[in-house]
């Protein structure tokens, strides 16, 4: 077993806004999100109307889900103006792959209450209804759609990595990351998915199975997001959630282009103990949407650091929306692929990747 005393050297803070400023940094627990605390300047230097705050706060939540042979992934996002929701379901054996999708004006039909630790988000559509509620211990997920719902209880980690950076003159955002310790609940798939293709052999018969119960082999994480970010904004995230081959669970978090100043939202977790982890490259030579060209994520060693970090991700299967309005824009591509490659701890343990399933985002936004 590998010493890791480093994790526990971070602070716990109860509000991330004091004196009408947010604290940056990385930390290992903020409490609440008082984000209407936060005392904001228009370029004359007026302060900002709480409404005015209200209004261009960003805010989304992204959950996996990962129990054989299905990864489920859904998000609530809004700005606003509009929110939208998604939700996908891919089957690893028969790569079938299913989106659901839905966008609102405004707040319509929506709610947003609190924040990570003690809060609720909820988008109603005739599409998709989602459903989250947050508390300290527990996360909760009510997804219906046509093509599957999804019921599931998640406990949450003692070690979430929690990161506030300063985007632009006056802005910020704070995110948190974790996997989930354990989860419970249920998939269930409707005679208009594709998906209800598992099968059991029961007595010499094939059955058709349309309904799962999550258990403790499923995984699960979480990306809570909350921000005033700047008018255009762009990154690049790379997320894994699998068991190792010495059995050992793995979870990955990296990105490039949100955070600045240094401050670094990279880590991984190895059986729910936090590793964190230098800034990385990530290089897509392709542009092309429909390319399965493969993207590489390293770290550049400069001497400093004891990590190494060199992945390649082969793109498999993608869930890509444009938009365009105008004053608000979004490219976002979200794919599902392979990483292969390695990652050295500062405490000299490698972890090898060979063709590990994980996902891969490309976003941009103006909003």
């Amino acid at each position: 077993m590998i010493n890791n005393t480093a994790s526990y050297d971070l602070a716990a803070i109860d509000k991330l806004i004091e004196q009408g400023q947010p604290k940056f940094g990385v930390f290992s627990q903020v409490n609440q999100i008082n984000y209407l605390d936060y005392h904001s300047h228009l370029i004359s230097q007026k302060p900002v109307a709480q409404w005015r705050k209200q209004l261009k706060a960003n805010q989304f939540a992204f959950i996996q889900i990962v129990h054989g042979p299905y990864r489920i992934c859904l998000a609530v996002a809004t700005i606003k103006l509009a929110t939208t929701a998604f939700a996908y379901i891919y089957h690893e054996g028969t790569k079938q792959f299913e989106i659901v999708e839905a966008l609102l004006p405004l707040t319509l039909n929506t709610q947003f209450s609190g924040d990570h630790q003690n809060g609720e988000m909820v988008f109603e559509h005739d599409k998709l209804t989602v459903k989250m509620h947050f508390s300290p211990e527990f996360a909760s997920v009510r997804l219906n759609s046509e093509v599957f719902t999804v019921n599931a209880d998640l406990q949450r980690a003692k070690q979430p990595l929690a990161v506030c950076s300063p985007s632009g003159r006056r802005g910020w955002t704070f995110t948190q990351k974790e996997p989930f310790e354990a989860t419970s609940g249920e998939l269930i798939l409707h005679s208009s998915s594709k998906h209800y293709s598992i099968t059991s052999e029961s007595e010499g018969e094939q059955s058709t199975l349309t309904h799962l119960e999550f258990e403790s082999s499923t995984r699960a994480n979480l990306d809570w997001t909350l921000g005033f970010m700047r008018h255009e904004t762009n990154w690049f995230w790379s997320c894994i959630n699998t068991q190792l081959v010495d059995g050992r669970q793995f979870m990955l978090n990296l990105s490039m282009g949100v955070n600045e100043t240094g401050v670094s939202e990279n880590a991984c977790w190895l059986d729910g103990e936090i590793y964190h982890l230098p800034s990385v490259m990530f290089r897509r030579d392709s542009q092309d949407s429909e390319s399965n060209s493969a993207w590489s994520i390293s770290h550049q060693n400069l001497g400093w650091s004891l990590v190494d970090i060199e992945l390649t991700f082969t793109p498999l299967k993608v869930y890509k929306k444009t938009d365009n309005y105008g004053l608000l824009a979004s490219i976002f591509e979200q794919w599902i692929g392979h990483y292969s490659g390695h990652i050295k701890l500062a405490e000299g343990e490698i972890i090898v990747l060979d063709q590990v399933m994980g996902l891969a985002e490309d976003h941009f936004a103006k909003w």
